[in-house]
């Protein structure tokens, strides 16, 4: 009886684990339930180059009309009723980015009892599911920050997509603090931060997008892991019970409520250990911080190419398999073509507002 083998340069093997490997990347990436096509995703997916050639998109704004209009038969003509069209444009870049494993030889494999192909997969999932939230948590804050992410501290964006901090009209501190020069121990997180974050939202202009959620406008606010903690300290406990109850069974269904804190005011809050932390804020240089990051719709802009496998077709993934040293080791290479950066018109963020705070490891 014969038998049917997919061997490593197959292409029927290239795409299972092409597929299998966007899938579980997707699963392990904390941003994948803020990303969508749609202008009410914060994340926004552009595929204009899943498919087609290229490395570039531009997306544009067009502003609301602002002057007056004019009343009964009276001459619109030459008017300043009459009111041109105002477009801001932005771009994102993709490049091509890859991670891969090697196995040390067949001797090793033998004294293991590992799939080395499957192990191969499961930690490239893992890896780029941390890779991408990485990036776009540095795109999002607009500096590098201290993390220890995959890139270094001294990193500065990728595909040609420039890390741009954070301009001053979308920049706030906690506290009584003006600039980062000026954070102490006082200015931490609290619920006057939120509302800061919430005045600064809806008076902006252009004025941040929310969330549409089952009819109501919501907000997000990421915080640090220590942030969280600051906050929750410095919160009454009546107030905190109130933060952490979610109302209804169909909100806790909402992706944006997953492992949600809680909620305050329209605001469903969020913390991650990989929100920016700095270590040389306050007036000595020497001060912990972090940036917390109050975002609407369309914050954050990605894009991905279509990588090109063998026997035909576009994935997210490419996928490739081949031996070294005459056969005796596997080498697997995953690769990627995409692009993340802060969505920002005329020079300005987009859809988000940054709050630095004092920020210190509570166990410290």
């Amino acid at each position: 009886m014969g038998f049917t083998e997919f061997t490593t340069a197959d292409a029927l093997t290239q795409h299972k684990w092409s597929n299998s490997l966007a899938v579980e990347a997707a699963i392990a990436q904390y941003f994948g339930k803020f990303m969508g096509e749609g202008f009410n995703s914060m994340i926004r997916v552009l595929k204009d180059l899943t498919k087609n050639a290229g490395d570039k998109i531009t997306y544009g704004l067009r502003m609301k009309l602002a002057g007056d209009g004019v009343e009964g038969d009276y001459q619109i003509e030459g008017t300043t009723a009459e009111e041109k069209l105002t477009f801001y444009s932005d771009y994102i870049f993709i490049d091509q980015r890859r991670k891969g494993t090697k196995s040390k030889g067949k001797m090793s494999e033998q004294r293991v009892a590992y799939n080395i192909r499957k192990e191969g997969h499961d930690a490239l999932s893992t890896w780029w599911g941390e890779d991408y939230d990485q990036q776009i948590m540095i795109y999002a804050a607009g500096v590098r920050g201290i993390n220890t992410f995959h890139v270094s501290t001294s990193w500065t964006g990728r595909a040609a997509n420039t890390l741009t901090d954070v301009d001053t009209s979308h920049l706030i501190f906690a506290g009584d603090a003006t600039g980062t020069d000026e954070i102490d121990e006082a200015d931490l997180p609290s619920l006057e931060v939120v509302e800061k974050c919430i005045s600064k939202a809806e008076t902006t202009d252009p004025m941040m997008q929310p969330f549409m959620i089952g009819g109501e406008s919501k907000f997000v606010l990421l915080m640090h892991t220590w942030q969280q903690h600051a906050l929750r300290t410095n919160t009454s406990t009546g107030d905190w019970q109130d933060i952490t109850k979610l109302s209804s069974q169909g909100k806790r269904n909402e992706t944006i409520y997953q492992n949600a804190l809680g909620e305050y005011a329209g605001v469903i809050m969020h913390k991650h250990r990989n929100v920016i932390r700095f270590n040389d804020y306050g007036e000595d240089g020497a001060q912990p911080a972090a940036r917390m990051l109050f975002l609407g719709a369309q914050a954050i802009t990605m894009a991905w190419g279509g990588t090109v496998l063998k026997g035909g077709g576009r994935e997210r993934f490419g996928w490739n398999e081949e031996t070294d040293d005459r056969g005796n080791q596997l080498v697997i290479t995953s690769g990627s073509i995409f692009g993340t950066k802060a969505t920002i018109f005329n020079s300005l963020r987009f859809g988000m507002i940054a709050c630095d705070t004092y920020c210190k490891d509570p166990n410290a």
